[in-house]
């Protein structure tokens, strides 16, 4: 091996000072009975006197041979002090050399301080591990609990669009038939005209809880028909002027048609977004005007509520769409649904809303919408003698009240008609005698409407089918349909399409070879 040059003398010179001022050295020589003879070098820095510092030291070797070199790591004295301490034989003595330690005992105890840190993060670290999973267990428990509510409030909406849509139908129904026995005008018809347009409120506000519940279901079907606006206009000033001038604000509507060709439009949903409108505008104005024009031009509807009202804050504006949101405007006791639904089912129309506000000064909705596929009924009062007499119809629902409404307006048709209570007599009573026409509710008791067509069809089976339910979803419609049915009317009943659906369906027409019929939104 190549011995290492020597450095310069000048580096030597700088090492050695330097590791001499770090080092302290303290030099004793001793002879071989512990007489000191020599010392060179500070015991002070040490802490180390005469007498007790040199008994000290003595005490360091006891046992140890004194003719050979011995290494003393760390000695700590009584007086706290750090050394590394080196006994040099030098016959006949020896030479104990003290060099400071405390630099490098520092060192040492950060080290070991920074390991017990390490302990000590590991153990919090632990500690915030098992805390962080019970936790998470915790989130894991909310959540199946959330969905169970979620599961729950699915099944509610279901349940409630039945429960309110059945009783519905039979209330439009019936007042249908009462209105075509009058001659449209008198106290009766008044009083007859009074219930249906507080029906129609009554279904608009229920039909806000079913939108809302349908967000994770789909949205609805939306259903075409020719829209009297003028009766809409009418309908909309008697529900809201008594309202208006109750808080002394003035109210009114206005009608302006250009457009030659009637407008069609899923009219549940049209009433809908106009009474949400102008509910929202009555509960926010206290005074001045709250007006609404509907404008019919150029193919489209033009819708324009506009009130005097507290006005909605920039901040707020996006907000006041969101379900169950009441922040944006002061004051509220709605539920906070009416416009998150008003923008959904303009959505679903492929419609337009702008929103105008000023703080203090009132708010304006400006909606477009455009008219839906044509629809392929006309009005029923056109349909005089629509039907050949004698044709058959078999009608299965369970609630009497649906049943004999629909015997009454198929006789009216000219049909006649035979009533199944459940889904068995309507399997033995088609498989009898086959109807020209078979109409079943889904939500049948025991055996479902759906099973029931599943199975006539499945027997071969190739009479026309047309499946009623309270349920107004395309995933209602489409599992009807896959289970054989050629139409799907929702209840309430619109009475034009349901003459449309029957004139199709003894044409021998299906939803599928009409897409009109059905449409979905």
């Amino acid at each position: 091996m190549t011995p290492m040059p020597a450095l310069p003398s000048a580096v030597e010179d700088y090492l050695r000072d330097t590791l001499m001022r770090r080092a302290h050295p303290l030099l004793l020589s001793f002879g071989d009975d512990w007489q000191l003879r020599e010392l060179h070098g500070d015991p002070a820095v040490y802490g180390l006197d005469a007498e007790h510092g040199l008994r000290e030291l003595q005490d360091l070797f006891i046992g140890l041979p004194l003719d050979g070199h011995q290494d003393l790591p760390f000695v700590e004295f009584s007086n706290g002090r750090s050394a590394h301490v080196h006994l040099i034989a030098d016959a006949p003595g020896f030479h104990v050399l003290l060099l400071d330690a405390e630099e490098e005992r520092e060192r040492q105890r950060a080290q070991q301080q920074l390991g017990h840190d390490a302990v000590l993060t590991g153990h919090e670290q632990s500690k915030a591990i098992g805390r962080l999973t019970e936790i998470r267990n915790e989130l894991e428990r909310q959540r199946a609990s959330l969905e169970e509510a979620n599961a729950l409030k699915n099944a509610l909406i279901a349940t409630l669009s039945h429960e309110f849509r059945t009783p519905l139908t039979s209330i439009f129904g019936y007042l249908h038939l009462l209105e075509r026995r009058l001659d449209g005008s008198g106290n009766a018809a008044q009083a007859l005209q009074a219930v249906r347009r507080n029906a129609t409120y009554l279904f608009t506000l229920a039909e806000n809880l079913l939108e809302y519940g349908r967000g994770e279901s789909g949205a609805a079907l939306l259903n075409p028909v020719e829209v009297d606006l003028t009766l809409l206009a009418r309908d909309l000033d008697a529900m809201f002027r008594p309202l208006a001038e109750d808080k002394g604000v003035a109210f009114r509507v206005d009608l302006l048609v250009e457009e030659t060709a009637p407008p069609v439009f899923d009219e549940v949903r049209l009433r809908q977004i106009v009474v949400n409108l102008l509910s929202n505008a009555v509960r926010y104005t206290t005074k001045g005007e709250i007006a609404c024009d509907l404008v019919w031009r150029d193919g489209r509807l033009s819708i324009d509520v506009a009130d005097s009202g507290i006005g909605i804050s920039a901040e707020f504006r996006d907000s006041v769409f969101k379900p169950f949101n009441r922040g944006g405007q002061s004051g509220s006791k709605g539920a906070g649904l009416g416009l998150s639904i008003v923008r959904r089912l303009i959505e679903q129309m492929r419609g337009e809303l702008r929103l105008e506000s000023e703080l203090g000064r009132g708010t304006r909705f400006r909606v477009e919408l455009p008219p839906l596929a044509r629809a392929a009924a006309k009005s029923a009062a056109s349909h005089a003698a629509p039907f050949p007499r004698g044709v058959q119809a078999l009608v299965v629902d369970d609630d009497p009240d649906i049943a004999q409404l629909l015997e009454v307006l198929l006789i009216d048709l000219g049909f006649e008609v035979r009533v199944a209570e459940n889904a068995s007599q309507a399997i033995a009573e088609a498989t009898r005698q086959p109807p020209d026409v078979l109409l079943i509710d889904v939500e049948l008791p025991g055996l479902s409407g759906n099973a029931a067509v599943f199975q006539l069809r499945s027997h071969g089976y190739r009479g026309r089918i047309v499946t009623l339910s309270a349920t107004s979803t395309g995933d209602a419609r489409d599992a009807s349909l896959r289970a054989g049915a050629d139409h799907y009317l929702t209840k309430p009943l619109n009475l034009d399409q349901f003459v449309g659906v029957m004139q199709r369906a003894l044409q021998g027409e299906a939803s599928g070879q009409n897409p009109d019929a059905d449409r979905r939104g």
